[in-house]
């Protein structure tokens, strides 16, 4: 079972309304992914007898509105009787689990609710915790091909997870096809304020806008307090504007959650570069917020660009695994889309541990794969997604190669179509005897790219083509899984002519120079080798902090099968500048050093506006 990509959205679905069977005290709520007596998939089983460890993991995001309040029971779902199980709270610390409560308990059909001895657990809002029971499955279940777990909703990142050791190391199983497991803590809630109101979720849709664009916001609140709030006070205010307020009438009992949608223009006289609008809750039933609530405000960035260049190429990233039988299926969507789309280049990059992957990319797999395979295009992040990768696991054995291609395809036009602040050439030369590799890159930068992104960085990657490893296979027609022994991997990562992060560039005048040597290996095939190119910001890591930051701003790829036979080679989508004019079309020679704005026209013909200060 793995982990589906899913709309962040259902992570906020985390404390509602009180289940009406519940039968909970009055000073009680239930915390979970779903807070209902809702059963929406029974019989879950894994199909092999045995005891799991299973349950869900709630974050300090979500356990910090509750700072103070006490755990003082659970309650789960089962779709068969379970006997005598162990229920229990671990705090998820870095050495480990460390158990709080541990307690075994007859587990009937239906909902159970149990409730500790002794006085429970202090959330204290700043750890994870993963909580639930030990399942056992039965030879009987498995032959009945019926098993005792129920789910609820879609699956989603936290939800329901498996804990143990299943063939990769003792660690945390995320599974889906389930939902969200059925389980829920109670909680005594007498510590928290009469009203109190959290922003939980917000989205400005796509990163880059215009001044003057109109932009929709999309946020939630949720009602952290102990009574129902019939009126409340939000405002949102862009960078140090003036602050902006509206009043809702919404009926927000305890725990229950709402949306608040608005829109607004961005002013004309805004500059280009990075922005910051923050949303927050002013009052609530016509008083201050309680003093001690700390997620009253949330914010979201945005940049704003007045310059635009048109995308030289879609960078489409696939986390690849040889051991997924998976993979040939979007190879094959691949390929057949790049048949079809010229302007994407492609990197397989396999996963650590596997032979071929490349270790200075394991991060890589650590900030984007939450399954295998995914991918990422330009590194850039949809809005509303739990993700920045996508995957298609779910779908791409049982459909044609064409239509899983569409799909593909779809969200390469869609990040093709985003602006660029930033171009890139490539010359490449090398040299048969040392098998010595040489590319020359040059680019010109807009003033939205350093606004933006601050430092840049360029990033040069080898990849080869054709190469011959073994690799998991899935029959459908069998429905089993064998190991091809002779499969052609393309666009396999082989290694970087840069830091995998990058190295940092030099602007002068709006345009950049470098160049990078590298001896080639003597197992890689030149004739079968290319380079891309990224522009990307320039940072000494990337982690989950800063990862929306690094979308590639362009791309481009060079094939080596020129270069390979002595003669010089350029990157295809542009070439080297010829002349420059100005912008009524006066012929300036082939350099300019005034400052102003200009036309650059290129070897194939095409010209370009560039910003010289």
């Amino acid at each position: 079972m793995t982990k589906s990509k899913k709309i962040l959205s259902l992570l906020l679905l985390l404390l509602g309304t009180v289940a009406a069977q519940a039968q909970l005290a009055s000073n009680q709520r239930l915390l979970g992914y779903s807070v209902t007596d809702d059963i929406d998939v029974k019989g879950g089983a894994f199909g092999q007898a045995g005891t799991y460890t299973l349950g869900a993991i709630l974050t300090p995001a979500m356990l910090s509105p509750y700072e103070g309040c006490r755990v003082v029971g659970m309650r789960l779902a089962a779709a068969l009787p379970l006997g005598r199980a162990r229920t229990f709270i671990y705090n998820i610390e870095s050495g480990g689990l460390q158990a709080v409560i541990e307690q075994r308990q007859r587990i009937y059909e239906g909902w159970n609710t149990i409730l500790f001895n002794g006085d429970g657990y202090e959330i204290k809002g700043s750890e994870s915790l993963f909580f639930g029971f030990d399942y056992v499955e039965t030879e009987e279940m498995v032959a009945a091909d019926e098993g005792g777990l129920c789910g609820v909703g879609n699956d989603v990142d936290g939800g329901f997870y498996a804990y143990g050791n299943f063939g990769s190391g003792l660690g945390f199983y995320p599974l889906s096809n389930l939902g969200c497991l059925c389980v829920q803590l109670i909680v005594d809630v007498t510590n928290l304020p009469r009203y109190d109101l959290d922003m939980t979720y917000i989205d400005t849709g796509f990163k880059h806008k215009q001044p003057g664009e109109n932009v929709e916001v999309y946020a939630n609140y949720r009602n952290t307090g102990r009574d129902t709030v019939f009126t409340c006070r939000l405002g949102y205010q862009l960078d140090d504007r003036a602050p902006v307020f509206t009043t809702l009438t919404d009926t927000v009992a305890s725990g229950s959650q709402e949306a608040w949608q608005f829109s607004f223009d961005i002013p004309a006289d805004i500059a280009i570069g990075l922005h910051q609008l923050n949303v927050f809750v002013k009052e609530a039933e016509g008083q201050p917020l309680h003093e001690k609530s700390r997620n009253d405000t949330i914010g979201a960035t945005f940049a704003v660009y007045r310059e635009s260049m048109e995308r030289q190429q879609a960078y489409l990233e696939v986390y690849s695994d040889q051991a997924s039988p998976y993979v040939p299926f979007l190879d094959d969507a691949v390929e057949s889309l790049a048949s079809q789309f010229d302007k994407m280049t492609v990197v397989n990059v396999h996963r650590p541990g596997t032979p071929l992957a490349v270790s200075e990319s394991a991060y890589l797999h650590e900030l984007y794969a939450y399954t295998w395979p995914t991918f990422t295009v330009n590194r850039s992040y949809f809005p509303g997604e739990a993700y920045v990768a996508y995957d298609m696991n779910d779908f791409l054995p049982v459909l044609p190669v064409d239509m899983s291609a569409g799909i593909l395809g779809s969200v390469v036009m869609q990040d093709a179509a985003t602006p660029a602040f930033a171009s890139i050439q490539l010359q490449a030369s090398y040299d048969a005897a040392s098998r010595q590799l040489t590319i020359q890159s040059q680019g010109d930068v807009l003033p939205e790219a350093t606004a933006i992104y601050g430092d840049l960085a360029l990033t040069l990657i080898i990849t080869e083509d054709d190469v011959v490893s073994r690799q998991a296979q899935y029959n459908a027609a069998t429905q089993r899984t064998t190991t091809n022994q002779n499969y052609r991997h393309n666009h396999v990562l082989r290694g970087y002519m840069t830091s995998a992060l990058g190295d940092a560039l030099t602007i002068t005048d709006g345009q950049f120079h470098a160049t990078h040597t590298t001896t080639l290996d003597v197992a890689w095939q030149p004739e079968k080798l290319s380079v891309v190119a990224l522009l990307t910001k320039k940072a000494d890591q990337v982690t989950d902090d800063n990862v929306l930051d690094m979308d590639v701003l362009n791309a481009n790829s060079l094939s080596l099968d020129q270069a390979v036979l002595a003669v010089p080679a350029v990157s295809a989508a542009h070439r080297m500048p010829v002349g420059y004019y100005s912008l009524d079309g006066k012929s300036l020679g082939t350099s300019v050093s005034r400052p102003g704005i200009y036309l650059k026209r290129l070897e194939d013909g095409s010209m370009h506006k560039i910003i010289k200060r």
